[in-house]
């Protein structure tokens, strides 16, 4: 048999003497295996005995003798220690927060029979707020919890900014030596890797030698403490970035955009990528003061004016012939989506680029409030209300979003400009933490809770209490009305996570098991009082989580 083909001889062995005669001996045991004993008989003490004992002596043999192998090797020259484990010079947790880490991050508790969630909280959805507040309080992660804290944040990509910066310097150290955290290494979870952005040096040299993640999170950190030295380390190599790199480092420049970036853009318009002309004219046209903003203002009042011929006010349109060259530069894009009309779509993109400020001249001088409320004739007030509202969205103007917004009362597909809870939910996010919060509740009171989930998640955390006592009452009136709660799983998950801890005790009349009346669905009483004594016990787990977090704060 060529022996090529078998395994080779033990790496202890030598030529000649006892170890070759070993080597010799493993070569035909592996020989006899492959072949089969009754073509290839192996030779020594296997023979002896009757045939049918041949096969289990030869295993017998191959076991001593790899016995004889491992005892024999001789052991290898040690791998160098790893580096030390750099210092962390925050403080630690308290010993009460640390046990709760150790909870939070085992997951959530066991399900209930039946896959009822039963009343005991989803402590793995509390995960994120902790994270929160243990980093703005400043806490390290105690070693222990490393692998832990890191195997969470590879299971969970929304952990990962939060849980990183916990594990801090060290649980980067630690990622190093698992490949299964190699995750950590890489871009904005780098972390403690990007250089001080007070070191122009080490920034250089990251910028040209770095990963394009580790690049595009150094880019995004010096635009953040420094917005013209951001755009001039983009420009330094810009002409020679591949075109999906050029890409994604423009859309870096949303952060810090101002006037000073409008140059560096202005010439992004001509380059070879359409991509990179659109995203260019996008952030270009959110600079009202821009001359590309001007260009769309003079071509979208040519499309879009006030009606002096009719008895009342009225907005009249005429959307574009043509997309000619000039228009598709300055970022239109000529070919419209499958099923959208071409003037119509062409439209949309002039009305959502031009600045928001050159509307209330064109209409008289009028507010944008009283522009949104003028009819607009021959069915276009759809199509130019949708592109108002992605105006305002991207110039982040919060007057433009208040009167497209309208009133809460009104029904949500009757509202002044929009036409979805998607684009309302947008426009929410313009305002004010305080405005939206009360403009939500108003909405709640008004239409129940089917339709506001889009609109609670862009509300800020914990929920001020008019937000947060009309999601209670609406939930009291969803309970009342004798349905199962199931539709209103998502809201509950929300309030668990949303409400002011301080809301328990509110709560606590609606955890007792309702009356059942004939129009109430069977058992659906029982579902609602486990639904609300788990919201009362999350809430009670959060306020606990809160007080352990700064015991020591307090001391």
């Amino acid at each position: 048999m060529d022996t090529a083909t078998t395994p080779s001889a033990p790496p202890a062995a030598r030529p000649g003497g006892a170890d070759a005669d070993s080597a010799r001996a493993w070569e035909e045991l592996v020989t006899s295996a492959l072949l089969g004993t009754d073509r290839r008989p192996p030779t020594g003490p296997t023979t002896s005995g009757t045939a049918q004992d041949v096969p289990g002596a030869l295993l017998d043999a191959a076991a001593l003798h790899t016995v004889r192998r491992r005892a024999g090797l001789r052991p290898g020259p040690a791998a160098p220690p790893p580096e030390r484990a750099p210092e962390d010079p925050r403080g630690p947790l308290p010993a009460a927060a640390r046990v709760r880490l150790d909870q939070l991050l085992a997951g959530r508790a066991a399900p209930s029979p039946a896959g009822r969630r039963g009343a005991a909280p989803d402590v793995a959805e509390l995960l994120p707020q902790w994270l929160a507040l243990a980093n703005e309080l400043g806490y390290r992660a105690p070693p222990a919890t490393l692998p832990a804290l890191l195997d969470a944040a590879r299971a969970r990509t929304d952990l990962r900014p939060q849980a990183l910066r916990l594990a801090g310097p060290r649980g980067l150290w630690l990622a190093r030596l698992n490949p299964e955290w190699k995750f950590a290494l890489r871009g904005t979870g780098a972390g403690g890797r990007l250089p001080s952005t007070e070191d122009p040096k080490e920034v250089r040299a990251l910028w040209d030698e770095g990963l394009f993640a580790e690049r595009v999170a150094l880019l995004t950190a010096v635009r953040t403490r420094d917005a013209a030295a951001g755009l001039a380390l983009l420009a330094s190599t810009w002409p020679t970035e591949r075109a999906e790199d050029r890409l994604m480092f423009l859309d870096s420049l949303r952060t810090g955009l101002s006037d000073a970036d409008e140059e560096f853009l202005e010439a992004a318009l001509s380059d070879r990528s359409r991509n990179v002309r659109s995203t260019a004219a996008e952030l270009l046209s959110a600079l009202p003061a821009s001359a590309l903003a001007g260009r769309m203002a003079g071509r979208a009042a040519t499309c879009v004016g006030l009606d002096r011929t009719a008895g009342s006010p009225a907005i009249v349109v005429e959307a574009p012939h043509e997309c000619d060259a000039a228009m598709q530069r300055d970022g239109l894009a000529a070919t419209p989506p499958t099923g959208r009309g071409e003037r119509s779509w062409w439209l949309g993109q002039l009305v959502e680029a031009a600045p928001l400020s050159c509307w209330p001249a064109r209409f008289g001088g009028r507010r944008p409030e009283d522009i949104v409320a003028l009819p607009v004739a021959d069915d276009w007030q759809a199509e130019l209300h949708a592109a108002w509202c992605r105006a305002a969205v991207r110039q982040r103007d919060a007057d433009w979003s208040r009167a497209l917004l309208g009133s809460p009362a009104a029904p949500p597909a009757t509202g002044p400009g929009t036409s979805s809870l998607a684009e309302r939910a947008q426009l929410l996010s313009m305002l004010p933490t305080d405005e939206r919060a009360c403009w939500v509740a108003s909405f709640v009171a008004a239409h129940g809770l089917s339709e506001a989930f889009q609109l609670l998640g862009v509300c800020a955390v914990p929920w001020d209490e008019p937000l947060g006592a009309a999601v209670i009452d609406a939930l009291d009136i969803a309970r009342d009305a004798g349905s199962y709660p199931w539709s209103f799983s998502g809201v509950m998950g929300l309030a668990e996570r949303c409400l002011d801890p301080a809301a328990a005790h509110r709560l606590e009349s609606l955890t007792a098991l309702p009356d059942e009346t004939e129009d109430t669905a069977p058992g659906a009483g029982g579902y609602w009082s486990e639904a609300f004594r788990r919201l009362v016990s999350t809430l009670r787990l959060r306020a606990a989580m809160r007080a352990e977090l700064l015991a020591e704060r307090s001391v």
